[in-house]
């Protein structure tokens, strides 16, 4: 496994423990007694991982930082999602649709190839496609034109919102178990975090 792949590992493994549980109280607070809503919480920690990835590995931020971040992020995801209705029937029939949208990306995601997938996946690291292209040892154009083709199968224009999909998808609603060559199929959409894929990473 590559240092990159190390250590984005490693700051996923201390964002699930240490934070884990923070970002899903926050989100079970600011929707009351609305049941929580999956796609928020996978949001706010792909705040967290893409925050504190850029910060580097040389600084230890203070809780109170994260949870302004977590706070933050909370507060813009149920602004888009929710902001014209405080009706709990409605908002539970909006997340029955997210779900049903969520699960729709993941067929469109079973048409990945092998080569795509495994792109895909490292997209959800917030790798850049240079990092891409030297952990799967291809050449960015490689990386660029699979890029594409991710795009157009997924049906998701920007690379903020691909690399989130890839997130959500691959390590917050992929079964354990799945290695390096492990394709798209078999995915369980209801599942969140499993910490068994952390050391599930193409090496």
């Amino acid at each position: 496994m590559s240092d990159v792949l190390t250590r984005h590992n490693s700051l996923m493994e201390r964002i699930i423990k240490e934070y884990g549980a923070m970002i899903r109280s926050a989100v079970h607070k600011a929707m009351g007694n609305v049941p929580c809503a999956d796609d928020i919480i996978a949001e706010v920690h792909f705040a967290v991982f893409t925050t504190l990835r850029k910060l580097g590995d040389g600084w230890s931020p203070p809780r109170a930082f994260i949870s302004t971040i977590v706070k933050n992020k909370v507060n813009d995801s149920l602004w888009q999602h929710y902001w014209d209705s405080n009706d709990t029937d409605v908002l539970k029939r909006r997340q029955a649709e997210q779900i049903c949208q969520r699960e729709e990306v993941l067929a469109q995601i079973h048409t990945l190839t092998q080569s795509e997938f495994r792109v895909f996946r490292l997209l959800g690291l917030g790798l850049t496609n240079q990092e891409i292209a030297e952990i799967l040892f291809i050449s960015p154009l490689t990386v660029r034109t699979h890029v594409k083709r991710i795009h157009a199968k997924c049906d998701i224009i920007g690379r903020a919102k691909l690399a989130l999909a890839a997130y959500q998808v691959c390590y917050h609603e992929a079964p354990e178990g799945r290695g390096a060559d492990a394709g798209p199929a078999g995915f369980d959409p209801g599942k969140l975090v499993r910490a068994g894929l952390m050391s599930q990473q193409p090496s």
